[in-house]
């Protein structure tokens, strides 16, 4: 059986429930949402540790604010990489379940590495975080948070490569059930994504939480400065590499699918412009905003280039997500576009009022903010009265 049949006969005999370049184009966007906070949770985990490891009293009131961030981040990034996931699995599940059996090892104990990950965090700060025992859980908790980001790495990289399946299930004819081989791994590709993102994105970070702590009163303006300062040094050097790394990716990765020049010139020029934009800001202070901004359009931009690298080495066996099979589910259509609506809203009522007792902005909360939390409270309710009554309806009548 030839490779592209094989890719064809193993898509959801179903089809999509909707036009596959709908979910193609909120893969990218729930991915850069996914991959900031996992990014922020590697990068603050890492500025813990050293941070205790420095000592000094600056560096410690950073590092427990780190300590508290880490487990924040990973769980935001366990919720928010559902989607992406989910995504994938509606319009690439040839490609995203071969490569799971075929690294069936570390795909079955990859919830057990994250969920490791995160309570080493968590227990860091709760009980090691006040005077700077239980480091070790910290570091422990790192590790493993980056051993969850290479089995990922390396189920994309095998997802991609259809042409070795059959290679790397049955090498010399002898099938290989284990599932524990790393088939395919690219390195550049790991530090892009991984370290070098994520020192980005604690630099922004970094710079986010003096915009927003500066508006408080009781401000301690000369360590806030600090703290914007180190993250913005941090954001030019880690940004230079960054674009070095990236063009790595290319002369690599790239050069496989015929991308070397186009990779190398976004890659490259992302790095470029995150550094100067930390550059260009010789007073970071109070720069949050626009550091939020323009990181995200970063990210937006490597979301693009892994999806087209996806699309090309696809595109040999003739697999394109345009013609992936659909038959539209209104349906499901009307549950999703109303679960998404009630989500958000929760979840922008809840930022909303934190952001509002953080700062310190009075002692009420304003009518704007609890109106939306009261609308966002009845249609959470209604929402799940409404699976109540789906489920007695299956029971009883169906």
């Amino acid at each position: 059986m030839e490779v592209e049949d094989a890719l064809r006969m193993m898509r959801d005999p179903l089809g999509a429930p909707f036009y596959p370049r709908v979910f193609q184009v909120l893969l990218l966007l729930t991915w850069v949402v996914h991959i900031y906070f996992v990014t922020v949770a590697v990068g603050s985990s890492v500025t813990t540790i050293y941070g205790f490891r420095r000592g000094d009293e600056r560096w410690l009131r950073l590092a427990r604010s780190c300590a508290r961030l880490t487990p924040s981040g990973v769980g935001l990034g366990i919720v928010t990489g559902i989607a992406p996931l989910l995504f994938v699995q509606v319009i690439y599940d040839p490609i995203w379940y071969a490569s799971n059996a075929l690294t069936g090892f570390w795909s079955v104990i990859f919830i057990i590495v994250v969920a490791s990950g995160y309570t080493c965090a968590y227990v860091f700060y709760l009980k090691g975080s006040a005077d700077g025992r239980l480091l070790w859980s910290s570091v422990l908790g790192l590790a493993l948070l980056v051993l969850a980001g290479w089995i990922m790495h390396v189920l994309a990289s095998v997802s991609i490569r259809p042409e070795h399946w059959r290679e790397w299930y049955a090498p010399n004819g002898v099938a290989d059930t284990r599932g524990i081989e790393f088939h395919s791994f690219n390195v550049a590709r790991v530090a892009f994504l991984l370290p070098l993102q994520a020192a980005i994105g604690t630099a922004v970070t970094g710079l986010i939480y003096t915009w927003y702590r500066l508006k408080r009163d009781d401000a301690d303006r000369e360590y806030l400065t600090w703290v914007a300062g180190l993250s913005r040094r941090l954001g030019i050097i880690a940004s230079v590499l960054y674009g070095g790394v990236g063009i790595a990716w290319a002369v690599t990765e790239g050069a496989d699918y015929d991308l070397t020049a186009p990779m190398a010139i976004a890659l490259g020029g992302v790095g470029l412009a995150m550094a100067a934009f930390f550059a260009a800001h010789r007073d970071p202070v109070g720069i949050g905003r626009r550091a939020l901004g323009a990181w995200f359009a970063s990210l937006a931009v490597v979301a693009v280039i892994r999806e087209v690298i996806r699309a090309t080495a696809l595109s040999r066996f003739n697999y394109d997500v345009g013609s992936y099979p659909y038959r539209v589910d209104w349906g499901s259509v009307a549950m999703f576009t109303v679960t998404t609506i009630v989500g958000v809203s929760i979840i922008t009522y809840m930022v909303m009022v934190l952001f509002q007792s953080g700062i310190g902005a009075g002692e009420r909360i304003p009518r704007s903010i609890d109106r939306l939390g009261r609308v966002s409270t009845a249609m959470l309710g209604a929402w799940f009265a409404f699976f109540l009554l789906v489920g007695v309806y299956a029971v009883v009548a169906l």
